[in-house]
């Protein structure tokens, strides 16, 4: 990811003490409580349900005006919905057939990795609770950022929770051009390590990426040959690749569009590193992979996994509380309306997919579509899960409140008035110059109303919380956007440093910004130091003219304003910079990010890494000559008291571009 382009892009278009051991819920009492109470039995057929589904994805397509979209609704007996819509060429007016064209999956491609992880398990080839460092090469190097004397091994089971306490890697994520092979992209990008293995849930596709590695060293395969081999071929996936692209399939991928200005717009083939994003694959197909999920891991075609091993592949494996929704051995994991719902979302730039299982309903659903955006398939299924899931309020009401008498109060919570505040995401950026997209990027801003309840703003919706005991909080706003779960609970915990941390479903926490680092003090920095550079070469500009016309030396000493090469300069550099980041950090217009963010290193990159630098340095000489003007009170006052204000957040900035990472150092 080019960070200065990225952060143009995003800026212009606006767009809690835990445990950290493996918490296994089943289908204990507790367990039930997280989702709501909901009938016995399921209110319809499986006839019925592909009728809704039918409908639903129908609207969706009209609503979002996506240009194709596939489904398939499976149950443990037979497939009963798959169907495609629109067209996967709009040039030659091909509608989609979801048995013969492909879609990109995003991360539903880490449900494969983590299955190649699984059954080298079952073969006795790994164990969960091994280290990864011996089934890797001594120079995947990982700095570790956080304190410690001797940190602790990583081993599988933090990366199939995706706890291995790595960074985010943005640089190199989508790509138009081919991606390097797998052991040259984990030494490439190999990100810093921020939190201790087992604390933290981030969400990492550099950890999945490693796994894919490790898969091709223990296999002696190549990624794309075992998952043909071990996983495609036994279940009669004849229509799933991770090539990008699939040279035999190559004709029958869908091509993605976005509707823009009236019409459908083509987008690129993305390239991603495989075993984090990089499948295409077929409604049917999956449809098929679907099958075997659900029945003990054996399809009409095959068999992938033995029960066994599926089963625990399926079960929880991390959890902050029993409450929330956590990880599978890969899979995320939630409940609602009753069900335990084991998933996986995935996304790239421009398609969106839904991996879905209902086990204890026997139902399996997926939804992919290019063009529209990652809530569709997610609000589809809690709108079947509403209507052939109904929840009986009452007695939701009731084992809410038998809830409340049981929980325990979260150890050392913080005050909920303390909760107020900016937090970031675990997946974040500490170590390069991406740093600077956490100001951006889904943070969470939490404000202590009146009433006593915390209102939370996340990804454009407005959710409230009450607090049911010290330190856990319910959503009494319903919220079926959020990619990780139903984000029905908030729990206040505290991250390894001693900050404020909140948790809830799926892999992601938010831990609060010190007051120094988030997006008030960053605009409080920034936006007043571009100001002052326009009303410098304002002022410089209107002072020269004056003098013209009053035939006077510009720099008499009855000017308001004096020029001075270093502020002049100053001003020009970081108007400039600004200019470049919005003419060439304008998004793709179909993929929704700068083209640069695709490319390898170009000379904006490399303009966009030596700016901060000279602007940097240009701010210590302002600052020097106005330090020097006071001292000899060589210039009037006004100029002065003006040079004092630019000088102040001429270095504001130098602290700006220092904290994040923009300097090189």
């Amino acid at each position: 990811m080019k960070p200065f382009a990225a952060a143009a892009f995003f800026a212009v278009t606006s767009i809690l003490t835990f445990s950290s051991q493996e918490i296994v819920f089943g289908k204990s009492e507790t367990s039930a409580t997280r989702g709501q109470s909901a009938t016995a039995t399921v209110a319809g057929s499986h006839a019925e349900m592909a009728a809704f589904l039918d409908r639903q994805m129908e609207m969706l397509v009209q609503d979002q005006r996506i240009p194709n979209a596939t489904v398939a609704l499976v149950a443990t007996d037979d497939i009963h919905l798959l169907n495609g819509y629109g067209f996967t060429d709009f040039e030659a007016g091909t509608e989609v057939d979801p048995q013969v064209h492909l879609f990109r999956t995003g991360s539903v491609a880490k449900i494969f990795t983590w299955t190649a992880i699984m059954q080298l398990i079952e073969e006795g080839k790994l164990e969960l609770d091994d280290a990864i460092s011996p089934y890797l090469d001594s120079d995947i190097y990982s700095p570790v950022k956080y304190t410690t004397d001797d940190p602790d091994p990583i081993t599988f089971r933090h990366l199939l929770t995706h706890t291995a306490g790595f960074e985010d890697v943005l640089d190199g994520l989508f790509k138009f051009t081919p991606q390097p092979p797998l052991s040259e992209y984990v030494r490439k990008h190999a990100p810093a390590r921020i939190f201790p293995p087992g604390e933290v849930m981030a969400y990492s596709n550099y950890g999945t990426a490693l796994a894919g590695y490790i898969v091709e060293r223990l296999s002696g395969m190549s990624f794309e040959d075992y998952m043909e081999t071990h996983i495609f071929s036994p279940l009669g996936m004849k229509n799933c690749s991770f090539r990008q692209p699939p040279a035999s399939l190559q004709g029958q991928l869908v091509n993605p569009y976005r509707w823009i200005d009236g019409a459908f717009r083509q987008g690129e083939f993305e390239h991603m590193p495989g075993p984090a994003g990089g499948l295409s694959c077929t409604a049917g197909d999956m449809a098929l992979f679907l099958q075997a999920n659900l029945n003990q891991g054996t399809n009409e075609h095959g068999t992938f996994l033995q029960p066994e091993t599926l089963a625990r592949m399926h079960s929880p494996l991390f959890s902050y509380h029993p409450l929330l929704g956590g990880m599978a051995h890969g899979f995320k994991e939630f409940t609602s309306n009753g069900q335990q719902i084991i998933f996986h979302a995935g996304s790239s730039s421009v398609f969106d997919a839904g991996f879905y299982l209902l086990p204890d309903a026997g139902l399996g659903i997926f939804i992919v579509y290019s063009g529209g955006n990652y809530s569709g398939h997610i609000a589809i299924l809690h709108a079947l899960l509403d209507h052939f899931f109904p929840v009986d309020e009452e007695a939701a009401s009731m084992q809410l409140m038998e809830l409340t008498d049981t929980l325990s109060p979260v150890p050392n919570a913080p005050e909920m008035r303390d909760l107020a505040g900016e937090y970031f995401q675990s997946r974040t950026m500490e170590s390069g110059s991406d740093k600077v997209l956490n100001l951006i990027m889904g943070s969470v801003i939490l404000t202590f109303s009146e009433d006593g309840r915390l209102q939370a703003s996340l990804l454009g919706e407005e959710l409230a919380f009450e607090e049911l005991v010290p330190g856990i909080y319910r959503n009494t706003a319903k919220s079926v956007a959020y990619p990780f779960g139903p984000f029905q609970y908030l729990m206040a915990h505290h991250a390894p440093d001693g900050r404020i941390m909140l948790v809830t479903d799926g892999p992601l926490t938010y831990i609060k910004a010190p007051w120094y680092g988030g997006t008030v003090m960053a605009m409080a920095v920034f936006l007043p130091a571009l100001l002052l550079a326009v009303l410098s070469l304002l002022a410089l500009l209107a002072a020269r003219i004056v003098a013209k016309f009053r035939k006077r030396p510009v720099h008499s000493k009855n000017s308001k304003m004096e020029g001075n090469g270093f502020l002049v300069t100053h001003a020009v550099l970081l108007l400039f910079m600004v200019l470049l980041l919005i003419l060439f950090g304008r998004p793709h217009p179909v993929h929704l990010l700068p083209e640069s963010a695709f490319t390898d290193s170009s000379w904006f990159d490399s303009l966009m890494s030596f700016l901060p630098v000279v602007i940097s340095l240009l701010g210590i000489f302002v600052a020097s000559v106005t330090f020097v003007s006071w001292e000899k009170k060589n210039r009037s006052l006004t100029s002065r008291t003006w040079y004092s204000m630019y000088s102040i957040w001429s270095l504001g900035l130098i602290w700006f571009f220092y904290y994040y990472n923009m300097l090189g150092f």
